[in-house]
């Protein structure tokens, strides 16, 4: 089966009687293609319930595809129709920039000989089924959808064979399972305690996302009867209005550090996954966090968020290879709230379009709102006219995440804004940097410009910098050195530095990034650029840089860069292009180093050894490594830390491991490794070994995966293993 990546944090709870229904729907039945439809209220589990099939064993051997799509109020096609595919992994390159019609066609392609599940999540109107359904070939498979959505009108509309589900409510003993999972994992709740427990669970009315709400306070009192009778008294006789006053509730219960983050995902749009690198540095540049001598503002950050997460306020939608948090979502009707509650604060206002007014506007009926994020829909934005120069932040979002907007004269538009500190102009491509707004502290924009001008070293209150540029690096001029308050820079493609020689200092003086995070992406063809660059970022966290050119080099020139002074970096990444051999190469790492990916490269076995050596190291990533005579041997005790080995299109025939390397491996995903002859038995002996994946390898790979899986499953170990052609 081939099936989504995109997993969550949630947890079905109850349900055992629904979950077999659907279950035999699913399996069962006619062969012609049916829609089972979840209908319920907002908050009652349709979406848990329906994405906990993905992960169903017996829903796995019984469909070759599993792929989902959500919608929102408003979506735009195409990205429905990438967003089913690219779960469905269908091979396309560059699907994001196809019309809705090329996807389509390639999705009906796709699956036509399939049988295939696909998640249809949250639809909102008949119109906007209508704008799939002619998408899922019948071949007659036994092929099932499942459309989760609150009106009777749409299931009714969508319905084939099986007659729509009315998802009930949970069950008294479901709602104080649910209530106690939530507020103590997996410890049992204290007798002194169940009485009232079950008492709160009650008054939730069988809604799990009231349920879930309430656990989210609990965890923030003291677990003692006293304090949770108290809490059950303020609730009466039930929890009045459902989830939207415990929303209430939840907010008024946060510190006052938190609740101008949770409001602010106001700014967000509907249904849309939330990048928390994006997030964080928007955070920092609004002054949201407090600073803590202990921690960098960063750290902080990450505190703050799995703090609202605690609170079941946020949904985490995926993590890193490293375990944290990567993006994340708000549910609906905490996302209503927020911008209710941010409109009412003067605190975020979601600008009105006058679709009518030419040149196109944007107006706020109450102009002292400090924060506008309004969806710009394609617009050509060249002669938007702001009507509020007041403002503080203003952040621009898309429909679609493939479309963008253009805006000329963007440096004199935004001139007017003196007081701006957050300009968000990732969707939209502009003709000019905005470098006179010396109170900016967060920039990201698209640019169709090769190179970002001097003047931005007036930007000198900058902490983020993201530039988006299609097709080709964008160079930086020595002025760039000039922002000393930087903490993240993103410069998709590559930065380039316009001095050759890469001076030390500008104006004589000598320049450092103290405040440097994260640096991504650098592309580097002299090494001499690269060691000053790394003296000039010593507080470096995630690196990401592209060597190239490397052939002009001496043959007795080092061909990896000095990078041990980073005692910081715990995330690096080290492209090699254009390069068919690379000479002499002493790999050198921070100690502090837990994630490590090299593309490109050839190692040596005494360069592997030194990677294998590093004691913090949990993740690695290997992509288009050669190893000397497609060996690579394993000794005891190497890689002791790894948790994660991740091997892609490798030039590696015979690979030996000892018994006793690996010791906390979890994760072994290999792909495109055509040349291996197998995994190594003593894979088989890896305690904390949990997952292994297998793609477009050998069938001996594959045989071999299977083996691993069954003689761990007789030591009575878990372990996943899946296997794509």
């Amino acid at each position: 089966m081939t099936s989504a990546s995109q997993a969550t944090d949630g947890e079905l709870v109850g349900f055992t009687d629904v979950c077999k229904t659907i279950r035999d729907q699913l399996v069962g039945g006619s062969r012609e293609l049916d829609v089972v439809s979840i209908v319920g209220m907002a908050g009652s589990g349709k979406t848990t319930l329906a994405r906990s099939f993905i992960n169903d064993g017996i829903i796995g051997t019984h469909f070759d595809i599993c792929a989902e799509c959500r919608f929102s109020q408003e979506y735009t096609r195409e990205d429905l129709l990438f967003s089913i595919l690219s779960s469905a992994n269908s091979g396309l390159t560059d699907i994001s920039k196809r019309s809705a019609d090329i996807l389509a066609d390639r999705l009906r392609k796709t699956l036509l000989p399939k049988r295939y599940l696909l998640i249809i999540d949250d639809v909102w109107a008949v119109q906007a089924w209508d704008d799939l359904r002619l998408c899922f070939p019948e071949a007659k498979k036994g092929s099932r959808i499942i459309l989760t959505t609150r009106l009777e009108e749409v299931a009714t509309y969508a319905k084939c064979v099986t007659e729509p589900i009315h998802l009930r409510s949970m069950k008294d003993s479901e709602s104080w399972l649910l209530l106690q999972k939530k507020v103590f994992g997996e410890e049992m709740c204290p007798e002194d305690l169940k009485e009232v427990g079950q008492n709160i669970a009650f008054k939730c009315n069988g809604l799990p996302l009231s349920i879930v709400l309430v656990a989210g306070l609990l965890t923030k009192i003291d677990k003692t009867e006293r304090c949770w009778t108290r809490m059950e008294l303020s609730f009466g006789e039930r929890v009045q209005d459902g989830a939207k006053d415990l929303v209430k509730l939840s907010y008024e219960d946060l510190p006052n550090k938190l609740k101008s983050c949770f409001l602010y995902f106001s700014a967000f749009l509907e249904d849309r996954e939330i990048s928390v690198s994006k997030l964080t540095s928007l955070w920092i540049a609004e002054a949201f966090l407090k600073n803590n001598e202990d921690k960098c503002l960063e750290d902080t950050a990450e505190d703050y968020l799995k703090d609202l997460i605690g609170r079941n306020l946020i949904m985490i939608t995926k993590r890193n290879s490293t375990g944290k948090i990567k993006a994340c979502r708000v549910h609906d009707l905490m996302l209503d709230f927020c911008k209710e509650k941010a409109k009412e604060d003067n605190f975020l206002l979601w600008l009105k379009r006058d679709r009518h007014s030419n040149p196109p506007r944007f107006y706020s009926k109450r102009p002292m709102h400090r924060r506008l994020s309004f969806c710009s829909n394609r617009d050509d934005l060249s002669e938007w006219k702001p009507s509020s120069s007041h403002a503080r932040s203003i952040l621009f979002r898309e429909l679609s995440d493939s479309a963008c907007s253009s805006m000329g004269h963007a440096s004199f538009i935004f001139g007017n804004f003196k007081y701006l500190r957050v300009l968000d102009l990732e969707v939209v491509v502009v003709d000019s940097f905005p470098t006179e707004l010396n109170q900016l502290r967060y920039l990201a924009v698209q640019t169709t410009k090769n190179s970002i001008p001097s003047s931005i070293e007036n930007l000198w209150n900058l902490q983020t910098f993201i530039v988006k540029r299609n097709g080709g690096q964008v160079w930086l001029p020595d002025t760039f050195w000039k922002l000393s308050k930087l903490r993240y820079v993103s410069i998709c493609d590559g930065a380039l530095f316009a001095s050759r020689d890469a001076p030390e200092s500008c104006d004589g003086k000598s320049l450092k990034l103290d405040n440097l995070k994260t640096f991504s992406s650098i592309y580097i063809s002299r090494m001499n650029n690269m060691e000053r660059m790394v003296r000039r970022t010593p507080n470096l966290r995630k690196l990401r840089c592209v060597f190239a050119d490397l052939g002009r080099w001496g043959k007795n020139e080092n061909r990896f860069p000095v990078l041990d002074s980073l005692s910081q970096l715990e995330t690096l990444k080290v492209v090699f292009v254009g390069i068919s051999e690379v000479g002499p190469s002493r790999l050198n790492f921070p100690e502090n180093l837990k994630k490590l990916t090299l593309c490109k490269f050839p190692l040596p076995p005494e360069e592997i050894a030194t990677i294998a050596k590093l004691v913090n190291l949990e993740v690695l990533k290997l992509r288009q490594v050669a190893f000397e005579m497609g060996e690579w041997e394993v000794r005891d005790q190497e890689f002791s830390q790894l948790k994660l080995l991740e091997l892609e299109n490798l030039q590696l025939s015979k690979w030996e491991v000892s018994e006793e390397a690996f010791d906390r491996l979890e994760k072994l995903v290999l792909r495109g490794c055509l040349h291996l002859e197998a995994i190594p038995d003593s894979f088989q002996e890896l305690s904390c070994l949990r997952y292994i994946e297998v793609k477009s390898c050998s069938e001996d790979v594959a045989d071999s995966a299977r083996i691993i899986k069954e003689t761990r499953e007789g030591y009575g170990h878990k372990c996943d293993v899946k296997i794509f052609s």
